[in-house]
């Protein structure tokens, strides 16, 4: 009854939001609409900063905008109407959720599916480093430098994009989520590893090692350039079949079998012991972020749903004994990697 109750709270107060963030452009006098491309929240702690950018076109610079209010619905009421231009919040690609704001994700999603324009595949992340204003400020072109980095997340780095609706559907579940977290290196903006939230805050942040060991568990194709010796290999994880082991009635292990295949770029020869050395490397990967997920109580990696899939007779003793036995569960992980020489 209770989450019923916050639910209904919050949807009340973004249904506030929506009015000023959709409205119609054309009902105004402005001289221009802008369809921002990425919206940053932070929060101020008297109150919350709302950051828009949208992509330099032609000849044109880079567009940003901010706003405040004592509320989000009231910061972004302000944002829609900044002078002679109409800020249009229906076709954000993505949302930049700084640390301080990390609590008001829930709202946030709230909003993505009350507004029919808002797409729920825009891509959420989490800003490391405190302060948006490292990446809003300035001279950079910040909707761009997020479209290269989309980009590269699809076909070349270690991360796998969180979008609104996987989002919700683990709030919805009451399930951990591992957030793509952005820092400012420099001029550069970067991939940091990832946040493990749950119940409104990171639990602990993965970085390095652990943030691909991350990536791999979850299962997903992604792409990731890694090397062997002076060798330059681009590597695609296949997933990972997880099944549970049993004493009885009682789950005792988990053994997960992942599989990745290779192919070696800039003219490099296969060696046969490189894959041997790859297996060993991203197998304690994995473990790293493994370690870390237990050691916080929480399995961000969806295991339990693939354990599931493989003894769906004894679901019931699973999904039971989980919670309780995750953390100091006995894991059996190894990988199985396939290299090939690029033609």
């Amino acid at each position: 009854m209770r989450r019923a109750v916050a639910w209904a709270v919050t949807a009340a107060w973004m249904l506030a939001l929506l009015s000023g963030c959709a409205g119609t452009p054309q009902s105004r006098e402005s001289g221009a609409t802008v369809l921002a491309g990425v919206l940053g929240v932070e929060d101020l702690g008297e109150g919350f900063c709302i950051r828009a950018a949208a992509e330099g076109r032609g000849s044109q610079g880079p567009f940003h905008c901010e706003s405040w209010g004592q509320t989000p619905a009231a910061a972004v009421e302000d944002l829609t109407d900044r002078a002679e231009q109409v800020v249009s919040c229906a076709h954000v690609e993505h949302w930049l959720v700084d640390e301080s704001a990390v609590g008001e994700l829930s709202s946030l999603l709230s909003y993505a599916f009350q507004e029919p324009q808002q797409s729920t595949e825009t891509q959420l992340w989490v800003f490391q480093g405190g302060g948006l204003d490292k990446l809003f400020d300035g001279e950079q072109d910040v909707a761009r430098r997020m479209t290269v980095l989309k980009a590269q997340g699809k076909d070349k780095q270690g991360f796998s994009p969180v979008t609104l609706r996987e989002a919700a559907e683990a709030l919805a579940e009451e399930e951990a989520l591992l957030l793509p977290a952005l820092r400012v290196e420099g001029e550069k903006l970067v991939f940091a590893g990832f946040g493990l939230y749950q119940d409104g805050e990171i639990l602990r942040w993965l970085r390095g090692e652990e943030a691909l060991g991350a990536a791999l568990l979850q299962g997903e194709r992604i792409h990731w350039t890694g090397s062997v010796g002076e060798s330059s290999i681009v590597l695609q994880s296949l997933g990972c079949r997880v099944v549970p082991q049993w004493d009885g009635g009682t789950l005792a292990g988990l053994s997960i079998r992942c599989r990745l295949e290779g192919t070696y770029t800039g003219g490099w020869q296969k060696q046969q012991s490189d894959a041997v050395q790859l297996e060993q490397e991203t197998a304690q990967a994995m473990r790293l972020a493994l370690h870390r997920m237990q050691a916080a109580g929480v399995d961000a990696a969806g295991l339990l749903g693939r354990a599931g899939l493989h003894c769906p007779v004894r679901w019931s003793a699973l999904e039971g004994q989980w919670a309780e036995k995750f953390p100091g569960l006995s894991i059996d992980l190894r990988v199985e990697a396939a290299l090939e020489t690029e033609t």
